[in-house]
């Protein structure tokens, strides 16, 4: 029997490992550029090393504090905490449809997270790594306030992109507010804006530039197409890094705890790039809390024999490489914060048939995805994908292309072509060879593409290699089951078969990062269960260590997958996707006829009481009095509004906005700058129906 020494299995560096990707914005469901661009390789990475017996967590979260957030909760008419909780339940609840196996994907929000944050900035500021700097920000003359981030957008000066605050989404330039072009206000839409003096706290990043060259040339621990960029960037002069905002949602900035900090900074937060990474400090605090290990966090941030593994998109690769290790070296203490072991920097999923851009509103998210497919399709498609070096283009014909040729044809037909011939010849058992001997040469080449798919998760941090690897171990298989045609030779079958059930037994572990329901599937149907199950599945395997038992029974075979076609799957987005254009779908003439609207009276209005700009209006429908809240503060007076003939959406689902019932819906016409109820042109009463 061959076995290959145990050597042959990449090193993997460091007692234990956390695996971190970068924190999905919360103000909406990420996009399949999102997954493929940080989540999904985490993932796979993670349950690699659960294959490899390897101890691991994988952690992620919701990043929810910053404009977009705040924002996009003054538009749905909530405190940015309900909104938060609601958006964080949301996007939770996706990721793990898409079966991403996170030990624990928390939140920002939390009280663990602002634990470590004021412990990092009171460090950074006690150590003289923080300062003060006065600072000419834009001002919305309208509503009284400062703009800070996305409250100020207008055209990028480098590309004609959309800049927002401090960034352009499209080329990923670095700007400040001054500079960006046509600005205008998100709260109003005017362009009533002046830059005023106020003063925030800055991120002395120069400090930090020594050891973050010796850091990244010492370990490499970034790509190595990314590594001579970012070596650039820390040669040029650092700039400082604003880390405080005024705004209210955040962690609030411990002034008072700080000598040299004054009532200043009372009404403003740390930055939402400031304790947005730390958030993986933070989740895996409350991960090994709920588990009643309190300290135990620290044996992964601050123990050397602990590594930790990013994965990011390209558009993070400043805050990751540079300003977040910094803010570890400088925020420790005594007790050394470990630096990032590797991180997997990943280009742009583009696509001309779909759009990919969440903070446009637009473009196939994942939970829409996962409307038209199950999430193996999408996971196995997605990591024959991933941007590991350079952009790379989604089409719907490459999809079908991969999942029918690759998935269905090579994977899914070899698995049930095997297990039907062993239930038809052997009644599915596991049959029992003469001799192991036999097929030696299939067998060596099976051990040596699971140790070339070891060697390019582990060595090569490619996933995306390792899947070529799994299925380089499908091919085989099919090959061997065609060349040696147990249908024609009976003398072999019991060989044949066993053979080609290894192989089907390495597929399912070779498969489980990329397509895990599928090799679960497959595990049961060999009769075994928990394929991950703290064991080094792969060392095992390559040891000859089989989950194969001659005589076993195995378990009730089923259809892995199925094939798609591209231009069903192309137009079936059409009715799962809001493509954010400006053209109005069409709605039937039936569906019109569904909405009640009628005629009605406001006999009352009041302030709401738990927001500025809306008003409780008591509404005369004229067979019952409803209440609606209306965002009609800015537009009208009490005055104006009572006594006011309306026409009102009177079948509306009752929500609740703020805290206040809404049971029907005013309309008004809304040109972007002035907000006009209709009303009836001629006085009629209350309850006519308005066809």
């Amino acid at each position: 029997m061959v076995r290959f020494e145990e050597d042959r299995l990449s090193e993997i560096e460091g007692e234990r490992t956390v695996v971190t990707s970068a924190l999905p914005y919360i103000h909406g469901v990420p996009h399949l550029g999102n997954i493929v661009g940080s989540l999904l390789p985490a993932d796979l990475y993670h349950r690699y090393l659960d294959l490899r017996g390897h101890e691991n967590i994988f952690i992620c979260g919701s990043d929810e504090h910053g404009t977009p957030l705040e924002l996009s909760a003054l538009e749905a008419g909530e405190e940015p905490k309900e909104h938060a909780d609601r958006q964080h339940e949301e996007v939770g609840s996706v990721l793990h449809d898409f079966e991403l196996d996170f030990s624990l994907y928390g939140r920002t929000h939390t009280e663990y997270n602002e634990e470590r944050t004021l412990d990092i900035f009171k460090h950074l500021y006690r150590d003289g790594y923080i300062t003060e700097k006065e600072q000419e920000l834009p001002y919305c003359t309208n509503c009284q306030r400062f703009l800070p981030d996305r409250y100020i957008e207008g055209e990028c000066p480098d590309c004609g992109g959309l800049a927002r605050g401090d960034q352009c989404d499209d080329c990923g330039t670095l700007m400040e507010p001054e500079e960006i072009l046509e600005p205008y206000c998100t709260i109003c839409g005017e362009s009533a804006i002046e830059f005023r003096t106020t003063e925030n706290l800055f991120l002395q990043l120069g400090k930090f530039e020594e050891e973050l060259k010796q850091w990244l040339e010492g370990e490499q621990p970034v790509p190595d197409n990314q590594l001579e960029e970012i070596t650039n960037l820390i040669g040029e002069e650092l700039e400082d890094r604003c880390i405080t905002r005024d705004i209210d949602w955040g962690f609030p900035v411990p002034w008072r705890e700080l000598e040299g900090l004054d009532d200043t900074y009372e009404d403003k937060v740390l930055y939402v790039w400031f304790d947005a990474p730390i958030g993986y400090l933070g989740i895996t605090q409350q991960y090994f809390n709920a588990k009643g290990e309190e300290e135990r966090w620290k044996d992964y941030w601050k123990d050397s024999a602990a590594r930790t593994i990013y994965s990011i998109g390209k558009d993070n690769t400043i805050f990751h490489s540079i300003i977040f290790p910094s803010m570890l070296i400088g925020g420790s203490g005594e007790e050394e914060y470990n630096l990032p072991d590797y991180e997997f920097i990943h280009q742009y999923l583009l696509s001309d048939e779909v759009q990919f851009s969440k903070s446009r509103g637009n473009g196939l998210s994942s939970a829409e995805a996962l409307e038209l497919l199950p999430a193996d399709y999408w996971r196995f498609y997605l990591s024959s994908v991933i941007p590991e070096n350079h952009d790379t283009s989604f089409s719907w014909k490459d999809f079908e292309s991969k999942i029918n040729g690759e998935l269905n044809d090579n994977v899914g037909n070899f698995v049930n072509r095997v297990l039907t011939l062993t239930e038809k010849w052997f009644g599915n058992e596991v049959p029992e060879p003469e001799t192991l001997e036999d097929f030696m040469d299939v067998k060596e080449r099976l051990e040596q593409l699971v140790l070339e798919y070891d060697e390019a998760f582990e060595q090569e941090k490619s996933p995306k290699k390792a899947l070529q690897k799994a299925l380089e171990i499908a091919r085989l298989g099919d090959e061997f089951l065609q060349n040696e045609e147990p249908w024609n030779d009976e003398g072999n079958r019991e060989e044949v078969l066993y053979r080609s059930l290894e192989i089907v037994e390495a597929i399912a572990i070779t498969f489980y990062p990329f397509t895990p329901s599928a090799s679960e599937n497959i595990w049961e149907m060999l009769g075994r269960e928990e394929l991950v199950d703290g064991r080094d599945r792969l060392k095992r395997f390559i040891d000859r260590e089989t989950v194969l038992t001659a005589g076993d029974e195995l378990g009730e075979r089923e259809i892995l997958f199925e094939k798609v076609e591209a231009e069903e799957l192309s137009e079936a987005v059409e009715d799962v996707v809001d493509e954010g254009d400006d053209t109005m779908s069409e709605i039937s003439f039936d569906e019109f006829q569904e909405m009640d609207l009628r005629t009605a009276t406001i006999t009352e209005v009041k302030e709401h009481p738990n927001a500025d700009k809306l008003y409780l209006l008591q509404i005369d429908v004229g067979e019952d009095i409803k209440q609606s809240v209306a965002g009609l503060v800015e537009h009208y007076e009490p005055g104006e509004l009572e006594g006011k003939n309306v026409v009102v959406v009177n079948n509306l689902e009752t929500s609740e906005l703020r805290g206040e019932k809404s049971e029907c819906m005013v309309l008004a016409a809304d040109d972007g700058e002035d907000v006009v109820l209709l009303e009836p042109s001629t006085a009629i009463g209350d309850g006519a129906e308005v066809r």
